[in-house]
């Protein structure tokens, strides 16, 4: 266990990073996102910050940053207007990116929504708890690569459920037959796919360091959306714990394929990486194993057919985005 007190010594360390660290976040207008875009402007110097909102989201989501610029004026915190439960959102987003940077340092992405009332479709024909969770941020890394490979120790953080895997249904990815299709079904494709394909980027990019983090229950408006539809979960971690560990996962060298950012303290040693090539956490910090399930997987080429079956379903939403469908979907 990493305790939190490690944690706050390694996060204040983050100062004596080189100026402007460039961070986009996705997901950050409530819940961990929200803490650890917080705790990590608190610590940088003069970092490049950008976050995702809705347009329903802005308003509340600028009187944060504004929060935050005051916090710390050295940095310049931009809010990006996207709907990333539409694939073809975050093209806009890394449009946006990089019209203005030449690196990006940390991707940090934490959006998504457990759908209790049932699948509802985005006009793209997906279920928006799996694009959230997972086709929008697959889209994010595979567009950001570019700059990503132009930082110094470039870092991904996904928010979901690193080392908690389950089977698939191969036949039907994206659960689109309604009797494969519920909540907790749709949550494990998320995880499992997602773990499968940031392997698969780890291992085409060799310096990218890839965190797939489950934080165990926070006390997060999704918990408490949760309760209201009968889930009882056990005793929470306080959201401000998470983003100070959130940020610890985004800065430490315990991470690292190499090393460039925070040294890691003394009494840590580096963390384990899966048969795939990336970081799989759990709720305090330490390395977990899936690879009863994920060695298969990867035996039996499970990981290619999932990303090519992504491609294909990225290449749809980029035709419907011409065709003009996009909207605001959530």
């Amino acid at each position: 266990m990493v305790s939190l007190q490690t944690v706050r010594k390694s996060n204040a360390h983050i100062a004596a990073l080189p100026q402007g660290l460039v961070a986009v976040f996705i997901g950050a207008t409530s819940g961990i996102g929200q803490s650890a875009l917080q705790h990590f402007s608190r610590h940088a110097s003069s970092p490049h910050i950008y976050s995702v909102a809705r347009a329903t989201s802005d308003a509340s989501h600028e009187k944060l940053l504004a929060t935050v610029r005051q916090s710390n004026p050295t940095g310049t915190y931009n809010l990006i207007t996207a709907d990333v439960s539409l694939v073809s959102e975050i093209d806009k987003v890394v449009k946006a990116i990089t019209q203005t940077e030449s690196k990006v340092d940390i991707v940090f992405m934490s959006a998504g929504f457990m759908a209790f009332e049932g699948r509802q479709n985005t006009s793209e024909g997906l279920d928006p708890s799996m694009t959230t969770r997972y086709y929008s941020r697959m889209r994010a890394v595979q567009q950001l690569l570019p700059l990503l490979n132009k930082a110094e120790s470039p870092r991904i953080v996904s928010v979901l459920a690193g080392g908690m895997e389950g089977p698939l249904n191969e036949s039907d990815l994206d659960l689109r037959d309604l009797p494969n299709w519920s909540f907790w079904n749709s949550s494990v494709h998320s995880a499992t796919m997602g773990t499968l394909v940031l392997e698969r980027f780890a291992r085409q990019n060799p310096r990218l360091s890839i965190v797939h983090w489950f934080p165990g229950p926070v006390d997060t408006p999704g918990l408490a959306r949760a309760r209201r539809f009968g889930m009882s979960p056990p005793t929470q971690r306080s959201q401000e714990e998470a983003g100070e560990r959130a940020v610890f996962l985004a800065t430490n060298d315990r991470f690292a394929v190499q090393g460039g950012l925070v040294p890691m303290q003394e009494g840590l040693e580096a963390a384990r990486r899966s048969g795939g090539g990336i970081y799989l956490v759990d709720p305090l910090g330490e390395s977990t194993d899936n690879e009863g399930l994920l060695s298969g997987l990867r035996k039996r080429g499970v990981d290619e057919a999932v990303w090519g079956f992504t491609e294909s379903v990225f290449a749809d939403c980029a035709a419907r985005a011409g065709a003009g469908s996009s909207k605001d979907e959530l």
